[in-house]
């Protein structure tokens, strides 16, 4: 016979099981509210093992960036005029951020829209350095690289007693401040040079002068650059435009080697208004023209006050005077305005 026995199971009454299970659930749960905080990160690296990356770029950017400050000496060739800078460099990429431009906000403030209005920026080596030492009152703000930052050691010495700040930046920096890839290691932000009124000009007599008139032939920075560096160089010191912002773009200022600083800009009114003022004050109007039938440059004998008139359109009245460069151009256009420019004022410096 089997010796099986049939075991002996004690029973429970409902209240005794609802205390247990009770009991239980609160247990669980309190061993749950141990448990760390849950990381939103943990579920992804599970479910994708195969993209599971320690590079993960939020991990990334949630890690402090090493920052480095080194300290070096400026000064000029002559020794003196030395400061210390501070250089800070961070781990940050290699990638620069795009640079933000574009048109204010309706709601930046009043005093941002006024330097906005007044304010720009200078770059190229020749021009900043031609600025500041005709009107060094006018900077702002200074950028460099490391390597320019050794020769601009008078400049720093002036703008740290002045109370300007200056900055030291490596060239993808730079580039972001500048807007430009040519800016020469150096980037000023200064204030705009105000125009002078033709009428105001013309009020005081002069014996012998050459103006520069531009309608609609310089809308090129480049263009622009070149005419007020060749004036620089020939000694004339007022262009005619309408619009005096013309002059005031970087890029000009860049091509111009620092002829900015010795060239100003008369703002005048209409074109034709300006012409019969200058008739007036007894200048001589000398047009430039591809017209083979128009009279050489070479035979033209000019006076002491010379106006020479680049334009699109035509101007000349009969007591002007008409001229072309050259009765052999076999070419539909003619000199760029920038080179037409420069044999005008040679031929008006040999007179």
């Amino acid at each position: 016979m089997s010796q099986f026995k049939q075991p002996k199971f004690q029973s429970a009454n409902n209240e005794n099981r609802f205390k247990e299970r009770v009991v239980g659930e609160r247990s669980e749960r309190q061993f749950n509210d141990k448990k760390q905080p849950f990381n939103r990160f943990e579920k992804k690296h599970k479910n994708r093992p195969h993209f599971n990356d320690k590079s993960d770029d939020r991990t990334f950017r949630s890690q402090p960036l090493e920052t480095q400050i080194t300290e070096t000496t400026l000064g000029n060739a002559s020794g003196s005029g030395k400061v210390k800078v501070m250089v800070k460099s961070t781990g940050v990429s290699d990638k620069p951020k795009a640079k933000k431009t574009g048109a204010l906000s309706p709601r930046a403030p009043e005093k941002i829209k006024k330097n906005r209005a007044e304010e720009m920026k200078v770059f190229g080596e020749n021009a900043c350095l031609a600025l500041f030492s005709q009107r060094p009152e006018s900077i702002v703000r200074a950028w460099a690289t490391v390597e320019m930052s050794h020769r601009l050691g008078e400049m720093f010495s002036y703008l740290a007693a002045n109370k300007k700040a200056y900055h030291v930046v490596d060239r993808a920096e730079l580039e972001l401040v500048s807007g430009s890839e040519h800016h020469g290691g150096i980037c000023l932000l200064v204030k705009k040079q105000r125009p002078f009124t033709l009428t105001g000009y013309l009020d005081i007599p002069r014996q012998a002068d050459c103006l520069l008139m531009l309608d609609g032939v310089a809308n090129n920075p480049q263009n622009i650059g070149g005419i007020v560096r060749t004036c620089a160089y020939y000694g004339v010191k007022n262009v005619l435009s309408c619009d005096p912002e013309l002059l005031n773009s970087p890029n000009a200022f860049r091509v111009a080697e620092g002829g900015m600083e010795y060239v100003h800009c008369l703002q005048s009114e209409a074109t034709d208004t300006a012409l019969n003022q200058l008739r007036k004050a007894g200048y001589q109007i000398v047009h430039l023209s591809n017209d083979k039938n128009a009279q050489t440059v070479n035979a033209l004998t000019l006076q002491d006050k010379v106006v020479f008139v680049l334009a699109n359109d035509n101007f000349a009245q009969q007591s002007d005077a008409v001229v072309t460069l050259s009765l052999a151009n076999p070419l539909k256009s003619g000199l760029n305005v920038a080179v037409s420019a420069g044999v005008l004022l040679a031929k008006w410096v040999a007179r």
